[in-house]
């Protein structure tokens, strides 16, 4: 039986730190860790994280989930070992985001999901994260901050989140000096948890040894470098504004102050499956490209996607015949790119179809897409341009094709007696 947690024997810890703006929990346990000289794994069973568990059951790891919600003992454990408000303990979680995120959001995914699949979606980073250099430098004139490091910001846990705007660079997954991720692992949400001796803005990736017997030890370059890279659009001007441009508007959708709906293809609809909308506009653009090449923001971003779409293209192949190879087939192009300038190129194109007038306006660019995936895969066509999720409104543009000429119904006439859906205003962005 499992034992039980009570929060209120868990004595506070001597020190804490108050979390930085936008930090996650995971950035959050690293910062709190090397403050107080212990190993991330011990704090994390300190602080009651673990839950309710069986008796002399052995804690070896740190749980992915933790990233996103924590259950009630959990969460107030946590609280009161760390001496944060409940406010302060949920502002750590990316789950909350779901009310403006699309494939975190309960309302807006499979009814039939439980509340920890929603967290597995490929456009939900769970066992590694992003990270700008800058960032993660922190605030020089902060004492904390020169000490223990800048936020590991929960946001780059979200596959639409490609760019730091506040520093003008792109994001990274990898490390530049052993090209690993650099945080997490397979059902680790804290690589190398038992490691003490690492800052928070170390690579915890472990480095590759010469003999398989030797022990490998962590790779522990300096993420806060000033020296990497800053942009994968050299020379690219007009790129480089046409994606930038498209992550300021998604970050404004995912601000908290940002607005309840936004129009898409000419209707209002919830941010949150806003996002959903985008998410499947970008799989189909992968899918059918180069269908949609001709409407490429600029040649640079054009050659990006070409790049992106022969490997998928490739890979599609590889399985298309395969029997029960459903869902990987499917995985292929619903799959977030892990190049932020790939991930930039798409959605600032599928973000511009959708940021379309009117439904007739958005067919233009979508119908061909809608039979270009029907005449490759009819059945992983059907489901990339259905998923679950996907606005009523994006649906009907997409199955425009199908209703043909013939049709006394107008996409207007079906959206407006589906219900619950208005016309965007001319001017709303």
């Amino acid at each position: 039986m499992p034992e039980a947690l009570d929060a209120r024997q868990l004595r506070p810890l001597a020190r804490s730190l108050d979390p930085l703006e936008g930090e996650s929990l995971s950035g959050y346990l690293l910062r709190l860790a090397h403050r107080l000289g212990v190993d991330p794994l011990s704090l994390y069973v300190r602080t009651g994280l673990t839950g309710a568990r069986p008796e002399g059951t052995k804690i070896t790891r740190v749980s992915t989930a933790l990233a996103f919600s924590l259950d009630d003992v959990s969460f107030d454990a946590f609280s009161r070992t760390t001496r944060l408000s409940h406010v302060e303990v949920t502002r750590l979680l990316v789950a909350p985001l779901g009310v403006r995120y699309g494939p975190l959001s309960t309302e807006y995914s499979n009814s039939q999901a439980d509340e920890r699949s929603r967290f597995v979606s490929p456009w939900v980073l769970s066992d590694r994260t992003q990270y700008c250099p800058e960032c993660l430098a922190g605030d020089r004139s902060s004492q904390i901050e020169q000490t223990h490091g800048g936020a590991w910001q929960r946001i780059w846990r979200l596959s639409a989140v490609f760019a730091c705007l506040r520093h003008g660079r792109f994001l990274r997954q990898n490390c530049p000096n052993c090209g690993e991720q650099v945080q997490g692992e397979t059902k680790n949400l804290i690589a190398r948890p038992r490691d003490s001796e690492l800052h928070p803005v170390q690579c915890r990736a472990s480095a590759p040894v010469e003999t398989l017997r030797a022990a490998r030890p962590a790779c522990g370059a300096d993420l806060a470098r000033s020296d990497q890279p800053r942009d994968l659009l050299p020379s690219a001007k007009r790129s480089r504004e046409a994606v930038f441009s498209t992550q300021a508007r998604l970050l404004a959708l995912l601000a908290p102050d940002g607005p309840d709906h936004v129009s898409s293809v000419g209707w209002l609809i919830p941010t949150a499956q806003y996002f959903n909308d985008l998410r499947t506009v970008a799989t189909l653009i992968f899918m059918t490209w180069p269908e949609a090449r001709p409407h490429a923001a600029t040649r640079t971003l054009a050659k990006i996607l070409d790049h992106e779409a022969e490997q998928r293209h490739r890979a599609f192949e590889n399985v298309r015949d395969t029997p029960g190879a459903y869902r990987r087939k499917v995985s292929i192009y619903v799959a977030p790119p892990e190049n932020p300038a790939v991930t930039a190129a798409v959605l600032e194109m599928a973000d511009r179809f959708l940021s379309a007038p009117d439904e007739r306006e958005a067919a233009r660019f979508l119908e061909p897409l809608a039979v270009e995936a029907t005449y490759i895969h009819r059945k992983v066509g059907y489901a990339l341009r259905t998923k679950p999720g996907t606005s009523f409104p994006l649906q009907v543009a997409l199955m425009a094709h199908r209703r043909g000429e013939s049709s006394t119904a107008t996409a207007e006439e079906i959206i407006t007696k589906h219900g619950g859906f208005r016309r965007a205003p001319s001017v709303c962005a």
